[in-house]
């Protein structure tokens, strides 16, 4: 058994070797140094570039030593951040972070006065650069339950319902009212009532809009969507 231990040393030693010469090439030497960095931010660059640039990645740094994950952490300050996709192509030397932003839908005004916003899943972040003529949220009570309401919603109604809303608002009991132009219907009225049962509000509300009688209407009141009331 000794004989056989002894023999194997000489192809294990090798091994070793292999593995920490390798370990060499990738993590510190200067055959797989990146020489090129690119950073898309949609139009956000020059906020995002001092954050990584050099603490995450600079030129002459051996790609292997890119931490996707420390990257991530360190773009996580960033509400409007919504995805990261980080590239390294090691036979270009090139390492290339593509970042997308959240789609703002409405806004609002919070509890310190900073200007949030939210989107189409119902999301509350804040935006650097926000389109303009974003509908307001008003909230009658800016409280955590209120904001839940109001994710709640927008994350359960579909888009072509709050696509071209003009005033989304939520009171005191957490009764919500929405003002949106929809087909046939250049502001129409909804108290849809808290955020609980949506699928069937929708339904109920679709199934409404078709009827012939209700062509006028200018306000529907979804807070029983057994008892629905129109006007």
């Amino acid at each position: 058994m000794p004989r056989r231990r002894f023999r194997s040393a000489p192809g294990l030693f090798l091994v070793i070797v292999l593995i920490g010469m390798l370990g060499y090439l990738l993590g510190w030497s200067k055959a797989l140094e990146i020489k090129t960095i690119e950073i898309k931010a949609a139009g956000n660059e020059a906020i995002v570039m001092p954050v990584l640039i050099p603490k995450d990645l600079r030129v002459g740094l051996p790609i292997a030593r890119v931490s996707p994950q420390r990257i991530r952490n360190d773009l996580a300050q960033f509400s409007w951040i919504q995805k990261i996709t980080i590239r390294r192509r090691w036979l270009a030397h090139d390492v290339s972070v593509d970042i997308s932003e959240r789609r703002a839908i409405a806004q609002y005004v919070d509890s310190k006065g900073v200007t949030e916003y939210f989107d189409g899943s119902g999301f509350n972040f804040i935006a650097p650069n926000p389109p303009s003529g974003l509908p307001v949220i008003g909230f009658a009570n800016e409280s955590t339950a209120a904001r839940s309401a109001i994710a709640t919603f927008l994350a359960q109604t579909p888009s072509d319902l709050t696509a071209k809303m003009s005033s989304l608002s939520i009171d005191g009991q957490n009764q919500i009212a929405l003002t949106t132009a929809l087909p046939g219907y250049s502001a129409l009225n909804i108290s849809w009532g808290v955020a609980s049962e949506l699928t069937l509000k929708v339904q109920v509300l679709r199934q409404l809009l078709t009827l012939p009688e209700n062509k006028k209407i200018v306000s529907v009141d979804l807070s029983n969507p057994l008892t629905p009331v129109v006007k």
